[in-house]
């Protein structure tokens, strides 16, 4: 079934625009909140303050530093011919091997050719997907038709997002909320379920799923999985078109498994 090379990218980078758009938001709102308390407080504690500053300017250094090592240590994973595995996230899957499959430096090239794609004339959007980017790690796709084609077949997807309790992204669900703001303010044409919780691989993760009209009869739907592990928000996205194709899904993630 063909569909326009557009809407075939937007399937697959749409999660890799979302938090430096919505949570980015959210993280300058935060800043400002508490920049507003420490001008209000400040007449009548400035001792205090002092003391509160002089504390904050030593203890986070251990924390970056800590942060800046776990984020040295992360991989991104092997890619072989029908399987996935990544011993830092602790996660491995299976899929059919004759479907095309990019490890994450084919998707670092694929994503940053289709960003002129995804963003058009809009230079907020192309910010936010260059953003997007540096903070992304782009783990696995796997799709049964050829990728960055005009035609959109079923596919499963693993992408990392650092994530900070500044941008309020606690658990899968606070992510999952912020890509779906982030999808309704930019009016994509998706219709939404509410987002659950669903076991997969014996890990518990927030579930959405999301369905859109590809034009000829046909809809396309995404199940997107998230959970926070090591400071990351770990995402599956498995795209799926009729029936048949859902099942080759299920069986994608029935192979999945967390240590």
């Amino acid at each position: 079934m063909s569909i326009t090379k557009k809407t075939s990218l937007f399937t697959m980078l749409i999660m890799m625009m979302l938090v430096a758009a919505a949570c980015g938001d959210k993280a300058d709102n935060n800043a400002q909140t508490e920049d507003t308390t420490k001008t209000e407080t400040a007449a009548a504690t400035d001792t205090d303050t002092a003391k509160t500053e002089d504390t904050e300017s030593t203890e986070p250094s251990t924390d970056a530093a800590a942060e800046e090592d776990n984020s040295a240590n992360v991989e991104l994973g092997t890619t072989e011919k029908g399987s996935y595995t990544n011993d830092y996230f602790g996660v491995s899957l299976k899929f059919p091997e004759e479907w095309e499959f990019q490890d994450a430096e084919g998707m670092n090239e694929l994503t940053s050719a289709s960003s002129d794609a995804i963003a058009g004339d809009d230079d907020t959007k192309k910010k936010q997907l260059e953003l997007s980017q540096t903070k992304t790690l782009n783990l696995l796709m796997a799709s049964e038709l050829p990728l960055g084609g005009q035609e959109v077949g079923p596919s499963a997807m693993a992408i990392a997002e650092k994530v900070s309790l500044l941008q309020g992204i606690r658990t899968g669900k606070d992510y999952l909320e912020a890509t779906k703001k982030f999808m309704v303010d930019s009016q994509f044409p998706y219709e939404y379920k509410d987002i659950a919780t669903e076991t997969i691989g014996g890990k518990e993760m927030d579930v959405m799923q999301i369905t859109m009209d590809a034009g000829d009869g046909t809809t396309i739907t995404q199940d997107y999985y998230s959970t926070i592990i090591e400071g990351y928000a770990f995402n599956f996205i498995f795209t799926y078109l009729d029936d048949a194709s859902k099942a080759e899904i299920d069986n994608i993630k029935k192979s999945v498994q967390f240590k």
